[in-house]
This record gives C-alpha cells, structure tokens and sequence, in this order.
C-alpha cells in the first residue's frame, strides 16, 4: 500500500512538471513570434518612396497620352489592290500607305514611288504600272521655298505643280483636268472642288499660288 501511495505522488509530480514545461514552451513560443509592423510604425523616411511607386504608373500614362501621334488621310491610287482613302499616323511613310492598300498588284511599277518618303495629310500616292510615264520622285512633300516665283495655279504645267506642297502627278493632273473641264481658278475656295485638295492643304498654298 505504502508503495503505491509513493508511485501515484511521483506519477501527480512528473504531471506537474509536464504541465510546467509546456506552460514555459508555449510561453517562449509566442514571445518569438515577429511582431507585424503597424502601417503608422513605418518611418517617414520610407514613406516617400512608397509615395513615388504609387504615382509612376500615372506618369507613364500621361506620357504617352501627350506623345500621341496625329491622324492623317492619304489617297492611295495606281497599280495597288485596294485603291481608296486611308487613315494613317503622322511619320508614317509611303510603304506603310501602300500596305494599308493591300499592297502592289503585279502589274505595279515599283520604282514609281518613294516608298522611304514621309506622307502628309491629304497626299495622293500614285503607283504607275509598268511601261507608264513616270517621274522620278512621284510624289513630294517638300514646301516651296520663300524665294521662289509663285506658281500661277491656272497656267502651270504639270511639272511646275509639283513644286506646290504635298502634289504629285495625280493630284497635278487633277488640277489641270479641272481648269480644262471649269475654266480657270478664282479663288483659293474654288480649290476645293478638285479631289485630294483639303482646307489644311490650300493653306499651305496661300503664300505660293497666284490666279494671274
């Protein structure tokens, strides 16, 4: 009897210590555990810099709103598949415009055009099919310089047209089929009425075309 009164006291004190050692476990545990950092802990140093990764996503976007290029008409004409009226970008070139028109048929005198050369609103490219006339720079973008003769829009021949902003051959021969069919130009508004000639266009010409 007086042994198993000793094994019971000794099995309730190995219980206690047991008890002890998990409360101490436990204890040590959760003071080991890494405390979050509370968002108002965050030194002001830092701040800043979280500040700056917030705004640059809105930055970019406004940087490429501001470089948005314009949007131009271009007549594409000629020896291509799709002829017709086409939007482009401004820098775009002549290639970009016959691509946008399906490309050149196999009848196409490629040498014709300028594929390098930058196009402008309201230009006509004019692709000349093979064992056509052609000049050698179809069509130009290049200004009338300040000190050259005005061009007399009513007696110029095709080769002096060309010299006016943004014409080539098509849009020369329009202006010339339009004078023999109406009778001579009045007026820069009269213009208007030939086909590939706009309102930004014949304000490029106010400075370099007389009627007389």
């Amino acid at each position: 009897m007086g042994k198993l009164k000793q094994h019971m006291n000794w099995f309730i004190g190995g219980g206690i210590m047991l008890i002890l050692a998990i409360i101490v476990s436990l204890f040590n545990y959760f003071q080991s555990e890494p405390n979050m950092p509370n968002p108002s802990q965050v030194p002001k140093e830092i701040q800043p810099e979280l500040q700056i990764s917030a705004d640059q996503p809105a930055r970019k976007m406004g940087e490429e709103n501001d470089g948005k290029k314009t949007e131009i008409m271009v007549d594409v004409q000629g020896s291509v598949k799709r002829p017709g009226v086409y939007e482009l970008k401004e820098g775009d070139r002549v290639l970009h415009a016959i691509q946008m028109a399906g490309g050149f048929k196999e009848e196409a005198e490629v040498r014709s055009v300028n594929q390098a050369l930058k196009i402008s609103d309201e230009m006509i490219v004019y692709v000349a099919e093979k064992g056509e006339k052609f000049e050698s720079q179809p069509v130009s973008t290049k200004p009338v310089e300040d000190d050259h003769t005005l061009v007399n829009i009513n007696s110029a021949d095709e080769t002096e047209l060309q010299t006016l902003n943004g014409v080539g051959p098509a849009k020369a021969q329009s202006i010339i089929s339009y004078r023999e069919e109406n009778g001579p130009f009045t007026s820069l508004e009269q213009l208007l009425e030939v086909r590939g000639i706009g309102e930004k266009t014949i304000e490029q010409w106010k400075d370099q075309i007389s009627f007389e």
